[in-house]
């Protein structure tokens, strides 16, 4: 079963896609992107829970707002506004890569309504070394074919004027280092709108600020529900940083994926929602 709908917040449109039955499970991706490029994980995950997957403010078919709108206070407080709306007590929370640091937050500073939380190959990393490591590997990893196809976009006028086609193309070239096997790039599907298209560009540059702002390191200790962390062996951030935050969050687990990417859901559905499948059966409420 699939619904869509739109939940007022107060006074901002976040746009849910539902799917699934059974337990409540609430989904987070990079918050600039919006929930489309997740859809083949919801579609996995869906088939033992109740998937709840949003755009955040600011992308897909939730509300553009204002630069100053889109921050991490904002999508703070419309997770906690979508668990209240949808009458969940407490929260089952998954979070991909940057929507995964978002989801530790959030779990740090509402404790008690989460049961249970996944952060999907978490990041970028909070030590300023770890985060060279990973802007080095990031950028060896274009191939020159990459670099002409973005410089191509990005001069073009359909990109300057917004056009969601044209910067939707710039940001699968874009994460293309992140895939292990670029065989299964064709795969990643963003599902850009003018909405997403209009902040994608910056909104990485000025979450991650804030969220170091709130000094994360001290707050891991805070987190009291079952957490499970997933790393990929060939995912381009630090296997260092997951396991740091497995080790820093009391009574985590830690699961690596060999031989998969930032993107691992793509390249392999089955193996790669196992662990996190497995993990939900066992603690989520």
């Amino acid at each position: 079963m699939e619904t869509e709908t739109t939940i007022q917040l107060d006074g901002v449109e976040i746009f849910v896609d539902s799917r699934g039955t059974g337990t409540p499970v609430f989904v987070l991706g990079g918050p600039w992107l919006g929930h489309y490029y997740l859809r083949q994980f919801h579609d996995e995950l869906a088939k033992e829970f109740s998937v709840i997957a949003y755009d955040p403010r600011g992308s897909g078919r939730s509300s553009p707002l204002t630069d100053n709108e889109i921050n991490l206070r904002g999508h703070l407080d419309d997770l906690e506004g979508l668990r209240r709306a949808l009458n969940v007590g407490k929260m089952n929370l998954v979070g991909h890569s940057m929507g995964a640091l978002v989801s530790l937050l959030y779990s740090a500073t509402h404790t008690s309504e989460v049961a249970s939380l996944v952060l999907l190959h978490p990041g970028p990393p909070f030590d300023p070394q770890m985060q060279k490591e990973l802007h080095r590997a990031f950028v060896s990893g274009f191939t020159s074919e990459d670099r002409t196809t973005m410089q191509r976009l990005t001069s073009s006028s359909l990109f300057k004027a917004g056009d969601a086609k044209t910067h939707q193309d710039y940001f699968e070239t874009l994460y293309s280092p992140f895939f292990a096997d670029r065989a299964t790039l064709a795969r990643l599907q963003f599902g850009f709108t003018s909405t997403t298209a209009q902040y994608a560009l910056s909104a990485e540059e000025r979450l991650l600020p804030e969220i170091l702002a709130q000094d994360p390191v001290t707050m891991l200790g805070r987190i009291q529900c079952p957490t499970l962390v997933v790393h990929a062996e060939r995912d381009l951030i630090p296997e260092a940083f997951a396991r740091f935050l497995a080790n820093s969050i009391p009574g985590s687990e830690f699961v690596l994926l060999e031989g998969l990417g930032h993107f691992g859901y793509l390249e392999d559905p089955g193996r790669h929602i196992a662990p996190t499948i497995e993990f939900l059966k066992r603690v989520a409420k």
